[in-house]
């Protein structure tokens, strides 16, 4: 493999949050942690002592990026980079200093590129002793049609990912998630964090088949729609009644290919929100908010009255407390103004 060609893998695998070849997560590392790879590599193809590659003035970016490796110091300044024509490599005797500034005394090759949402990256290489060669030059000028989209394309996958987070926890946070499975009812894929919810709210795992571990008449129903929503169609079914798991399965085209999608909605108890949050989402004190959990979980009073071990003349005095502080007209205005609201995303 040429150096040129390892630099370019180098690269777009920091881009992309991938080691060269394959292997790590699905997701992808894109916390830039793999972009020193990438220069650790260069500054070993050009014999540089260090290499740096900062980004600034990126849109949305907060305060700068910068990675180095080696014991070099920083490479050009704000000042000077300003002042770089974008796309040309610079050596330190052509660099365009501000008035007065100090020359750059090591040796160094410094390129400067535009990105295409706005900002600045640099790419600096520093070495002592010995100037760097003709052909070291020649290896950041191979890099200069490839760095800045590499660099956008990171940028925009570390946008993409963070909302797709996002997405995540508020379906997570309202008992939403999805399964992928194969014809045969192997588990290909599941939404992040649902395999542990699924262990822990229902007990149910994952066999070394890769199947859901079920009692044997639901694990004979999943067979039964799966085969069903393979030719089209929605299937559904409760792979558990106590908590709540329902699974709706339909067949579907993901990435271009046909997959059994599951969604899966699992039972939401108002009385495992924290009492703090519901107590601070509607003005209620701590025990208005214990027993507006046992309303919208559709407990009466009386049952509300043995779950708290309260009396059921003290249930009834807090509902009606509860009522005109919502400004709710009964229980079910109660249950409608919690389940209409944000207090299930935190």
């Amino acid at each position: 493999m040429s150096d040129e060609t390892a630099l370019l893998r180098a690269m777009f695998a920091a881009s992309l949050g991938s080691a060269p070849g394959g292997g790590g997560t699905a997701e992808g590392d894109l916390s830039g942690e793999l972009w020193p790879d990438f220069l650790g590599l260069l500054a070993q193809i050009t014999q540089a002592g260090s290499a740096e590659l900062r980004l600034q003035g990126v849109p949305g970016a907060g305060a700068a990026r910068c990675w180095r490796v080696g014991a070099g110091g920083p490479g050009p300044g704000e000042d000077t980079l300003e002042r770089m024509r974008t796309g040309r490599v610079y050596s330190q005797v052509d660099l365009p200093l501000p008035p007065g500034a100090p020359a750059q005394a090591a040796p160094l090759r410094a390129l400067r590129l535009r990105l295409d949402e706005g900002g600045l990256a640099l790419l600096s290489l520093q070495r002592t002793g010995e100037d760097f060669r003709a052909t070291d030059g020649l290896h950041l000028s191979a890099l200069t049609p490839h760095l800045g989209p590499a660099l956008s394309g990171w940028r925009q996958l570390v946008r993409e990912r963070a909302h797709a987070a996002l997405d995540r926890q508020i379906g997570a946070a309202l008992g939403a998630g999805w399964i992928i499975f194969t014809a045969s009812g192997q588990v290909s894929a599941m939404a992040a964090g649902l395999a542990e919810q699924l262990r822990d709210a229902a007990g149910i795992g994952l066999r070394a088949d890769g199947r859901l571990a079920l009692p044997d008449p639901v694990a004979q129903a999943l067979r039964q729609a799966l085969m069903a929503a393979a030719q089209g169609g929605v299937q559904r079914l409760a792979l558990s009644t106590a908590p709540r798991l329902d699974l709706s399965l339909t067949r579907e085209v993901l990435a271009g290919s046909p997959q059994l999608v599951g969604r899966l909605r699992r039972d939401l108890s108002a009385r495992g929100l924290p009492p703090e949050r519901l107590a601070a989402a509607f003005g209620l004190s701590r025990s208005e908010a214990r027993l507006t959990a046992c309303l919208c979980d559709g407990l009466s009073l009386a049952e509300a009255a043995r779950d708290l071990s309260w009396t059921l003349e003290t249930v009834r005095s807090t509902s009606k407390q509860i009522y005109a502080r919502m400004g709710a007209r009964g229980q079910t205005g109660v249950v409608r103004r919690v389940l209409e609201s944000g207090v299930w995303l935190g």
